[in-house]
């Protein structure tokens, strides 16, 4: 398995997460990462970071616009203290319509306010230091120091990485921040000609190597005897997030653009059924791992070389939730030290 590190998510109900995070440190992995789906990622990390010793603790991602600079730097400040320094900040745009329609917050210029709101955080944190924090940008200010915390914080700062698809974003954590959490969407491909030149674009206009921004790639991985039961979680979990826009540019590189009007269409009368046979194997092939344990382990040698740390995670969308579990033992095990 070379020199890559990889990680795992952990969710589902909050008294799991620490029996979950303490079992993928146990079986030698070097990150635990907590999804803000349908619980709050920075108490599943604070979970998670309290039953582990050695392992990093991320949010993979935490959404920023519902959240102001300074709300998440505190938060952020919380959990690296309850874990001893081990925390990342793993943060996040997301969709325009999650955006408005779940957490009331206008969506504009996402990539410009990540660059923002980055900024934001760490002056923020600067006020910790002494520092008078002076930043006012377009869409956020930090005028006014935090209260003093005693203890002071226990890093300076917190590594920031950006949850990011489209160039723009990635050129945006280039420029401002630590490293990149990949889209479970993407495939070696779109990471060679897309997501590391933009990372590096950005890096070169702050005057850093790219070396400095971490890329952790999320890989999309269902394990089965069943190859075709595999193959089909795989496929409604590609099938769902293919009918968003902002992924359209992962499937055009591969000329996969003309089955998401289908898709949509499919996804809108919830014919769910449809919506999985419309992603074929050649798609499924390209954006995720999947069959057998020694098959995925082989298929897995496709990253080498891409990314510094693999974030392995299974389909969860329409997935039973006996299977979820089924899959992340077997993740946990085919790739375990």
């Amino acid at each position: 398995m070379g020199g890559v590190r990889y990680g795992m998510p952990v969710g589902g109900p909050l008294q799991a997460i620490g029996p979950l995070a303490k079992a993928i440190e146990d079986r030698g992995f070097d990150s635990v990462w907590t999804t803000e789906t349908t619980s709050n990622p920075f108490i599943q990390a604070a979970l998670a970071s309290q039953a582990t010793s050695r392992v990093r603790i991320g949010t993979a991602i935490a959404l920023a616009f519902p959240r102001s600079p300074g709300i998440t730097a505190m938060t952020a400040v919380d959990v690296d203290e309850l874990s001893g320094g081990r925390f990342a900040l793993g943060l996040g745009p997301q969709v325009k319509r999650v955006n408005e329609q779940r957490f009331s917050t206008p969506f504009e210029h996402p990539a410009p306010k990540m660059r923002e709101y980055a900024l934001a955080v760490r002056a923020f944190w600067g006020g910790y230091f002494g520092q008078e924090p002076r930043f006012q940008g377009r869409f956020y200010q930090v005028t006014m120091a935090p209260w003093p915390r005693m203890p002071p914080p226990v890093r300076p700062a917190v590594p920031i990485l950006f949850a990011a698809v489209n160039r723009r974003m990635l050129q945006a954590a280039g420029e401002v921040a630590d490293g990149v959490i990949g889209h479970p969407l993407t495939s070696p491909r779109y990471i060679r000609e897309v997501v590391l030149p933009s990372i590096a674009e950005g890096a070169a206009k702050a005057g850093r190597p790219p070396a400095d921004v971490e890329l952790v790639q999320t890989v999309l991985i269902s394990m089965s005897g069943d190859r075709e039961l595999a193959r089909r979680e795989v496929a409604q979990q590609i099938g769902f997030y293919a009918t968003t826009r902002t992924y359209e540019p992962i499937l055009a590189l591969h000329g996969f653009e003309g089955v998401v009007p289908e898709l949509r269409r499919a996804y809108a009368d919830r014919d769910m059924d449809r919506l999985a046979s419309l992603v074929t194997e050649e798609m499924a092939e390209t954006y995720a791992l999947y069959g057998t344990a020694d098959e995925v382990v082989e298929k897995a040698k496709r990253f080498d070389g891409l990314a510094g740390e693999l974030l392995l995670g299974g389909p969860w969308w329409r997935v039973d939730p006996g299977r979820l579990l089924e899959n992340h033992l077997a993740i946990l095990e085919a790739f375990g030290r």
